[in-house]
């Protein structure tokens, strides 16, 4: 993922091409794509694992509407220990809800594994409009979060650097940084300071439009994207197809890439925050990242993948425009920085590329990312 520099973007792909271990999506929920045989504490649910063989299904874990159990297929497996209730779980009918015989006393809910980090966002956001100074709370905010990892001297020419000031502040008042929290819609790992990182530089850079390129670009999607292709020409001795490569292994939750789907759930967020912090300088950052972990991830992708792309076709213009150069020589060095780290200082360059082999390449990054947008309409319609 950009450790150095920059950060991500992208999707599920054409045809789809879910595989055993891929998030898959249907309108009962989301689960993993399992062999039928392996699904043993939930249901499963055909056509959300389409490119697979007929045994393997999405299998989804889900408790019954009134909490009393878990949905299990009647059909299937047996409800040892308890009994069979109808009409608590989503599916046919034989997905039943499996209620234990003796209940346990009811409990108060645990808060949501997100509310600790809107509460760190808040107690921040309150602690920069203390300490003042001449830059937005908000953006102040943003650079605690990316200070420990995108603060280089690379992060500094593309953005600008942090306030110093700011940071000791924070430490003084004894806050302990929160490194990841659980993302409520993929339960996912997100990286913070990434997170951070990326949507300082859309709130500070904006987003460019169009095929244009520019450093808010480069913070999030645009330079996972490079780093991916620096992987595929590392890997193209075993994959020369550039659009199968990025079918096979970009944003997933399987594949250890630089363009995980860990990655696109952080660029879509900073994109779509940021850019609303960016418009209104009345709003603040814990109140908008609380109302995406609150359900605005229900259509986050097709915020960010509209936002940004539009279309398909015009998601394939963009994506090569990424790779190669423009205008800005810093976003033109830093390119090749991040493809020759991932994939060697003699790696072929984009430029280089065939037209066939960079449509075919760029193909694969439209079809996975309108893939993840697909399923998410799906999962919420």
């Amino acid at each position: 993922m950009l450790v150095e520099y920059l950060t991500l973007v992208s999707l599920l792909a054409g045809g789809s091409i879910a595989k055993i271990g891929d998030v898959c999506r249907a309108p009962q929920g989301s689960g993993t794509c399992k062999s039928e045989s392996s699904c043993t504490t939930g249901f499963t649910v055909i056509d959300a694992c389409p490119n697979d063989p007929a045994s393997v299904k999405c299998c989804i874990q889900a408790s019954c509407k009134d909490n009393s159990g878990q949905c299990l297929d009647k059909s299937r497996v047996s409800c040892t220990g308890g009994t069979w209730k109808a009409d608590l779980c989503p599916g046919g009918n034989n997905v039943q809800c499996c209620q234990k015989t003796t209940q346990p006393p009811p409990v108060t809910p645990a808060p949501e594994p997100t509310d600790p980090f809107i509460a760190y966002l808040r107690r921040l956001y309150n602690l920069a409009k203390q300490y003042g100074g001449d830059r937005p709370a908000n953006q102040l905010v943003m650079e605690w979060l990316r200070h420990e990892d995108y603060n280089d001297a690379r992060w500094t020419v593309l953005i600008g650097g942090i306030d110093d000031g700011f940071t000791k502040h924070v430490e003084k008042a004894g806050v302990t940084p929160i490194k990841e929290f659980k993302d409520p819609e993929y339960s996912i790992d997100i990286k913070v300071s990434h997170l951070g990182a990326c949507m300082n530089g859309i709130f500070l850079k904006g987003s460019a439009s169009g095929t244009d390129q520019n450093e808010g670009d480069v913070t999030g999607w645009g330079g996972d994207w490079m780093t991916f292709y620096g992987e595929w020409r590392r890997d193209s001795d075993d994959e020369p197809k550039g659009g199968k490569y990025c079918l096979d292994h970009m944003c997933n939750d399987v594949d250890d890439t630089t363009f995980k789907l860990r990655d696109l759930v952080e660029d879509a967020d900073c994109y779509n925050v940021g850019l609303r912090l960016r418009a209104n300088p009345n709003l603040n950052i814990a109140d908008e990242m609380g109302k995406v972990l609150a359900g605005g991830y229900k259509s986050r992708m097709q915020s960010f993948v509209g936002g940004r792309f539009g279309d398909r076709a015009n998601a394939q213009a963009v994506a090569k425009s990424m790779l190669l150069p423009g205008n800005n020589v810093i976003i033109n060095a830093g390119r090749i920085a991040l493809i020759q780290q991932e994939g060697g200082f003699f790696v072929k360059l984009p430029l280089w590329l065939s037209d066939e082999d960079m449509d075919d390449l760029t193909k694969g990054f439209a079809d996975r990312l309108f893939r993840i947008v697909e399923l998410e309409k799906v999962a919420y319609p």
